[in-house]
């Protein structure tokens, strides 16, 4: 093949290619998903007041599609989480059994994590307080208080929040397939500040030692299991989950031998 011809090849490949790249970068499409946006979630796993402990994570899965205009903004299936508030099992004398949680936030498809609320006119000033806002009550009188999986909750979201959807989340009725954060985007750890009643009780964190209570720690984002021990009260342990930058608090009220 003549010299002339290679580079007039060689040009017009380089052109289509870069002409690809921009028709992919400008597929993505930034959307404002608005506060007090309705997303409806159902209990992914069965809980009761006979064992749920405070701070125990908790499972949800959205039940329908959340749009902004023609785009589904969140798609059915996709995971919320919260943990739990408070619980307390029935006892003996006829109290009943008391289960609170709360919804922290859903997973947008392109790995955001969107703040949710219980309802839809309360807003959170401080993304911190969105631990602890308006969590579910439920008792049940003279019983254990028991969810099965499956249960139905209306939440909203917490605040006008961006995110982006890239070219499988297009029409609506049309799930896009759930999009990972880039390998690149920056993991923050999280703060968790760890209490117990009473204080002074080792803290540690996958099996290591991580101080005494009360004390504030920075955890990278997954999974961690926390030990707290004190002498003369039982073994505190839960399962928790991290997500990048979050802020958590974990109380520990332990119990007596």
């Amino acid at each position: 093949m003549p010299h002339w011809k290679r580079f007039l090849l060689s040009t017009l490949m380089l052109v289509l290619g870069n002409s690809a790249v921009v028709l992919s970068q400008t597929a993505a499409k930034t959307v404002k998903v608005r506060d007090a946006t309705l997303v409806r979630l159902s209990l992914k796993d069965a809980l009761t007041s006979a064992n749920a402990r405070v701070d125990d994570p908790v499972r949800f899965e959205v039940t329908q599609d959340v749009k902004v205009g023609d785009l589904v903004a969140i798609p059915e299936g996709a995971t919320a989480r919260g943990h739990v508030v408070d619980a307390k099992p029935k006892t003996a004398l006829g109290r009943s059994g008391k289960l609170t949680l709360t919804v922290d936030h859903v997973e947008a498809p392109d790995g955001t994590s969107i703040r949710l609320r219980a309802n839809s006119t309360q807003k959170s000033e401080d993304p911190a307080s969105a631990l602890l806002m308006a969590p579910f009550n439920l008792v049940l009188g003279g019983k254990d208080m028991t969810l099965p999986k499956g249960t139905q909750f209306n939440t909203y979201v917490d605040g006008d929040q961006e995110i982006t959807l890239g070219a499988a989340a297009h029409a609506a009725g049309t799930q896009p397939a759930a999009q990972p954060a880039p390998a690149s985007a920056p993991q923050e750890p999280s703060t968790v500040v760890v209490k117990s009643t009473p204080d002074g009780a080792d803290i540690t964190v996958d099996g290591k030692y991580m101080g005494s209570t009360p004390s504030t720690l920075q955890l990278a984002p997954g999974d961690h299991t926390v030990n707290i021990e004190r002498s003369g009260y039982k073994h505190w342990q839960r399962i928790m989950t991290v997500n990048s930058g979050g802020i958590i608090t974990i109380d520990a009220r332990l119990e007596a031998q």
